[in-house]
């Protein structure tokens, strides 16, 4: 990253070209309090979220433009709802039009393709562990927590979204079951001999007694959530 005095001589002392480096060398800090667009002209954009937020970010403006997000703060029943203009559709490098920020130290790292795409180049996953997921009611398509707490009840399924970025992990759990649990998450998977799932299963029942403490480990590889470690869950 160049200084304010590096930019000025690489460019010249041309108005214009400074104008033109600067949102691709990044610097400065771009501080959201409220709804808002995120600042193109700085890397680090921080969201302090309080409440119901929405941000947006534009298109990049050159190739290798780098964009970091991170929540800093989490508060008041914090739901702060990140749109990105012109994500990268590029298999095995498909990014999300929407993230969801509700945790301190979530964020993202984005760099600009040469079609001047934001691509999900980092993430780093946060809390969760105390935001239970009622599997066949709640939604989890855009959050970005580290930890699902799965509560079962009864014959029940819900579905787990593509991840974002190429080595991001999760672990799932089950720490509720009841009324003759069996969870289940529907999605792309992967299991240890590279063979294709749709499905990881079986929570909250173990050979037709009910239990808690299914859990698996997930990690992203582009195409679909490798199962690097799993109790008490399967494969279908």
């Amino acid at each position: 990253m160049l200084t304010e005095t590096q930019i000025s001589q690489t460019g010249n002392f041309d108005a214009a070209t400074i104008a033109q480096l600067r949102p691709a060398l990044g610097g400065g800090v771009d501080a959201l309090t409220a709804d808002g667009a995120c600042d193109l002209s700085k890397y680090l954009t921080t969201l302090a979220v309080t409440g119901t937020d929405a941000y947006t970010l534009a298109a990049p403006t050159v190739a290798g433009q780098r964009k970091k997000i991170v929540c800093v703060l989490a508060a008041s029943t914090p739901a702060a709802t990140l749109t990105i203009t012109s994500p990268d559709d590029t298999a095995g490098f498909v990014n999300r039009a929407t993230y969801f920020f509700d945790a301190v130290g979530q964020e993202i790292i984005l760099e600009a393709t040469a079609a001047l795409k934001w691509r999900c180049v980092g993430i780093k996953r946060a809390g969760g562990a105390v935001d239970n997921v009622v599997v066949g009611t709640t939604a989890i398509t855009n959050k970005m927590w580290r930890v699902y707490n799965l509560s079962v009840t009864g014959t029940v399924n819900s579905t787990l979204p593509d991840g974002t970025c190429v080595g991001e992990r999760i672990n799932i759990h089950n720490t509720t079951a009841a009324s003759t649990p069996i969870g289940g998450l529907a999605g792309t998977f992967r299991g240890a001999l590279a063979a294709a799932y749709t499905a990881l299963g079986a929570f909250g029942v173990v050979a037709s007694t009910t239990v808690v403490g299914d859990m698996a480990m997930l990690e992203w590889d582009g195409s679909a959530w490798v199962v690097l470690w799993q109790a008490g869950t399967t494969l279908s």
